[in-house]
């Protein structure tokens, strides 16, 4: 019988040793599977300590989604999906594992759905949908970023709020919808009564002190609290009560650069505003600025302004329509630092793009500000997809 390599007497003490310097999940599953002893050796000895997990970056690759982990230095693993979800377009994430997803021709008709992927046989059928006022018809509509109003379980209350295009694919100008967990389509939409300039249409959503705060294209915040008469099993329109904050148009340090988009965060109590930029359009992203909204000091009645943020502080952000969530780089290991996480998401504002029937993954990385602000291409390069647009998978 063949003796055993000798890696594989490593003491008890030293094994846990080198598996407590592995953060990421999957590192440590394999570093279990060397051999026996090893497995024998972490599974007689206390749970191992652990750094709070972080998102992975989900990779639509030709032949099936991976993903990419921050914390095993941006090395890709094979993400386990079930087939009638493994080519679904990505549309954004909730915690937990939750992903929102659409499955779209050639696979079949639209669908929407938000599914967990810890437990594929749990998910959760999204409207399709919505009720048009003034004919009662039901017609189509593309679900282009979502929030919850709190965690998705299907005998609660949750609140869904949408930015919505009409039709199967993302087209035309984004409207509001809010539906409740429950409901087979959404009971109308809410576009004209907001404001009919465009700098008031809505660009991402996130719940945020009892509310849905919506970001505009004009760097406005919408905040709607809507209301649904739960006793009633038909779906109906919410009330809503609304409150527009209007901030300032001054200059904010990147007029001459192209926005290529603008996300909302909730970060430390505070509500940040980042705005994602290239020098022009059509090119790769070249530098993020953060803002946080604060009241205004000057104004009699209650007012707005964003106010710039000098410095991330040892925040790690990842930016994302409907799930951007915020991370403090002093509870991971010393080579993770702060900085701006994103994917290429160019698809949801290129009118180009809409008519391809690729979607880009080139536009993807890490913006530092230190020791000088620059755009690091970490994540593992890929080319353009057949099927969807990468995206979170937040723990």
């Amino acid at each position: 019988m063949a003796a055993s390599p000798p890696w594989a007497n490593l003491i008890g003490a030293l094994v846990r040793e080198i598996a407590t310097r592995l953060p990421c999940k999957f590192d440590r599953v394999h570093f279990a599977a060397v051999c026996r002893s090893w497995r024998e050796s972490l599974e007689q000895l206390a749970p191992l300590p652990r750094s709070p997990a972080l998102p992975f970056l989900i990779l639509p690759l030709a032949e099936g989604p991976a993903v990419s982990c921050i914390l095993s230095d941006y090395a890709t693993h094979p993400a386990v999906v079930l087939d009638w979800v493994r080519y679904a377009r990505y549309i954004g994430a909730y915690d937990d594992g939750w992903v929102f997803l659409s499955t779209a021709p050639p696979q079949g008709p639209q669908h929407h759905l938000l599914l967990d992927t810890y437990q594929f046989d749990r998910h959760i059928n999204l409207p399709d949908a919505f009720i048009e006022h003034h004919t009662g018809a039901l017609l189509p509509l593309s679900i282009v970023a979502a929030a919850l109003s709190f965690y998705p379980d299907v005998d609660g209350r949750c609140v869904f709020a949408g930015i919505i295009n009409v039709g199967p694919v993302p087209q035309g100008w984004p409207m509001i919808a809010f539906w409740r967990i429950f409901d087979p389509v959404v009971p109308g939409l809410f576009s004209g009564p907001l404001n009919p300039r465009r700098e008031w249409d809505a660009v991402d959503v996130v719940h945020h002190h009892g509310a849905f705060h919506f970001l505009t294209q004009g760097e406005h915040i919408i905040v709607a609290k809507p209301e649904f008469h739960y006793w009633c099993p038909v779906p109906a329109m919410p009330q809503v009560d609304w409150e527009f904050r209007c901030f300032p148009s001054n200059r904010r340090g990147y007029n001459q650069q192209h926005v290529k988009a603008r996300y909302l965060v909730k970060s430390r109590e505070d509500l940040l505003m980042v705005v994602r930029c290239s020098p022009h359009p059509g090119q790769p992203t070249s530098a993020f600025k953060v803002f946080r909204m604060v009241p205004s000091q000057r104004a009699r009645c209650r007012q707005y302004i964003w106010q710039r943020v000098p410095s991330l502080g040892g925040r790690m952000l990842f930016v994302g329509r409907g799930c951007s969530r915020s991370y403090e780089a002093d509870h991971y290991p010393a080579g993770i630092a702060g900085g701006i996480y994103f994917f290429d998401d160019g698809f949801i504002q290129d009118p180009v793009m809409l008519q391809q029937p690729q979607y880009s993954c080139s536009d993807c990385g890490k913006w530092t500000e230190s020791p000088g602000p620059m755009v690091e291409r970490c994540f593992p390069a890929q080319g353009a997809s057949n099927y969807s647009l990468q995206g979170w998978r937040l723990p």
